[in-house]
């Protein structure tokens, strides 16, 4: 007896199917942050679960596929095996093709959903006894003579009335019988399809479920995160030019929201810093420029033209009012430059060369004993042009108040701060003084402690602070009454003597305010 070799052929149409989604996205301007947070979230969750469950029932569907194709050739397998049966002697138990073919359907045990079929010269001749459907229809045997291909096995596929089945045909011949059969089992795999499409809906249907659940909870989480950024917004309503002091509530939790509200808190408090310290410095600079224009003023008015002396006179007081605008107005044009990142340019500067090049420059401003007490042998970044203003500033502050014949030393030392070698540039004189509670108060703006003895314009010492802050340092005062004044600029040295840089920021910052204690190791600094 002969069998068909096993080989598998599979239908065209048995390929899988492509899906193709399309995803519709409404146009996101317009939207709230919540709004987006949310709609991308619930996208990608609803990405996730289709992803998956596509994956998912694709695998189980080639899963069944294959069982049941397995299960095909099982029962082929036990074909052969009946077909090559022997008796006691070795010869074949079955020698006529007609009691094979009973012999394997009365034996036959079809699982759920299969069916098996004896076909014998193109009749249907035997059926197995138990079996879910009949194959005893006409088209099932017209599609399996012409799928029957003499000689071998095959796998096809077929729909009759509500069935899908796969079927395997196989070729059956025994030897010494002219007769051809075939032998067919059919799986209907169309109702186990259906049960995994039932499992694909109850699925889908959880999945939306768990949207819904999702965006539900997530509007509310998201709700509740993002109440800061509604106050923030409402806040930037509520703050004006006229009003600044609106602050945003900071809530109690430590994430990005309460950072945000804390930095949108600082960020006020500066602005609000900043314009009150604008309107303050627009309304001195109105003040300071008022006086000198009426002066003015007044004098053309009261100054009698045919008086060639009284003209002379209104001459030389409009030269001197408009020289103190001019010095206003420079000295406002220095502190605006100030704030410019390069208003100082630090290069590494032989701070003993310095000190003797500021030294030669400031004894000749006024006669005073000018005392110089060396300059340290040291190398430090510094802009030379603006540390040399600042000393000229302070040597002409120090003359201001101080009398002819006076004292007033000039030195630059090398100090150990807290973190690192500085430069303490050094201005001391024995002048009047200045009291303690005036000490704050002469680096501000347009500041005078005495309009009768003072000729600037009282911008001076903020300008030499905005040079010390411009070098990462401050300006400290020592002073008492009667006993003089001792102004030291501090900036961080940056640079060894050999060159070697030691720390150099790139933006300095000063670490002090402006006006610092003195430096109780530095006895040249303690109040006199």
């Amino acid at each position: 007896m002969a069998l068909g070799h096993p080989r598998r052929a599979y239908d065209a149409g048995m390929a899988p199917g492509r899906i193709r989604r399309i995803l519709s996205r409404a146009p996101m301007s317009g939207w709230t942050v919540r709004t987006r947070v949310l709609s991308m979230m619930l996208a990608f969750m609803a990405a996730a679960l289709a992803v998956t469950g596509v994956l998912t029932y694709a695998i189980q569907f080639r899963a069944l596929e294959e069982r049941v194709d397995r299960e095909l050739w099982q029962e082929y397998s036990e074909l052969d095996l009946i077909a090559n049966s022997e008796d006691a002697s070795g010869a074949l138990l079955y020698t006529t093709l007609d009691e094979l073919m009973l012999r394997v359907t009365e034996s036959a045990a079809p699982s759920d959903d299969e069916s098996v079929l004896a076909i014998i010269d193109g009749t249907g001749r035997y059926e197995a006894q138990v079996q879910d459907f009949s194959l005893s229809h006409q088209a099932v045997l017209d599609h399996v003579l012409d799928t029957h291909q003499p000689g071998s096995s095959v796998l096809t596929s077929m729909e009759v009335g509500d069935r899908e089945l796969r079927m395997m045909i196989a070729s059956v011949r025994v030897a010494g019988d002219d007769s051809e059969g075939i032998f067919v089992v059919a799986s209907d795999i169309g109702s186990q399809k259906r049960l995994l499409w039932q499992s694909v809906a109850v699925f889908a249907g959880i999945s939306v479920v768990t949207l819904l659940i999702a965006g539900w909870t997530g509007y509310l989480v998201t709700g509740r995160l993002l109440q800061p950024l509604g106050t923030l917004r409402a806040a930037t309503e509520e703050i004006t030019v006229e009003d600044l002091r609106y602050r945003v509530p900071v809530p109690e939790e430590t994430d990005d929201i309460t950072a945000l509200a804390r930095n949108f808190n600082r960020m006020l408090d500066r602005i609000q810093a900043g314009f009150t310290e604008q309107r303050r410095f627009m309304s001195d600079v109105g003040h300071e420029l008022r006086t000198p224009l009426t002066i003015l003023r007044g004098t053309l008015e009261m100054t009698d033209e045919h008086d060639p002396g009284d003209v002379r006179e209104a001459h030389r007081i409009a030269l001197d009012e408009l020289d103190r605008m001019g010095r206003v107005v420079g000295d406002l044009s220095e502190l605006a430059a100030a704030t410019r990142p390069d208003y100082v340019t630090l290069r590494p500067l032989d701070m003993a060369a310095f000190a003797r090049s500021a030294f030669a420059r400031i004894e000749k401003i006024a006669e005073r004993e000018w005392i110089f007490e060396g300059g340290a042998d040291v190398t430090g970044d510094g802009d030379e042009q603006r540390l040399t203003q600042a000393v000229i500033q302070l040597a002409a502050n120090a003359v201001r108040y101080s009398e002819p014949g006076t004292p007033i030393r000039f030195g630059v030392d090398q100090v150990a701060g807290p973190d690192g070698p500085e430069i303490h540039i050094r201005v001391q004189d024995e002048g009047v003084g200045i009291a303690p509670e005036d000490q704050r108060r002469i680096f501000e703006r347009f500041s005078r402690i005495d309009p009768g003895r003072e000729s600037g314009s009282g911008l001076g010492l903020p300008i030499v602070s905005a040079i010390a802050e411009g070098h990462g340092g401050v300006v400290r005062l020592a002073s008492q009454p009667g006993h003089g004044s001792t102004f030291t600029l501090v900036i961080p040295q940056f640079t060894e003597p050999g060159g070697a840089s030691t720390q150099h920021p790139a933006d300095p910052q000063p670490s002090e305010s402006r006006l610092s204690a003195p430096d109780p190791a530095d006895p040249r600094s303690s109040p006199r």
